[in-house]
């Protein structure tokens, strides 16, 4: 009979148990008109971590435009987003 293993999201491990540590999400977009059409699309990931206090979202890209005054449009959807698949994956297992 096959083993069955516990998936998870908090403290560590033991013998039958395997910790969900982390998730990744890349979002990208179309370059802006600053840059070249030939770039690379923008892209800004968006991953979970934990440094010993909880899970918190940590932020990376090399670039990422954003409307000056339209914020809450064009980033906080994605933080939005992010979140709620945080929420669904650590509550889920």
């Amino acid at each position: 009979m096959a083993r069955m293993v516990e998936i998870i999201t908090d403290g560590y491990p033991k013998e039958d148990q395997v910790l969900l540590d982390e998730i990744t999400c890349k979002y990208v977009q179309e370059p802006d008109c600053t840059e070249s059409r030939d770039d690379d699309w923008q892209e800004i990931i968006l991953s979970s971590r934990d440094g010993g206090g909880g899970k918190f979202i940590h932020i990376k890209t090399t670039g990422w435009s954003i409307n000056g005054d339209k914020l809450e449009d064009d980033l906080i959807p994605l933080i939005n987003d992010f979140k709620k698949r945080m929420n669904e994956t650590f509550n889920n297992t």
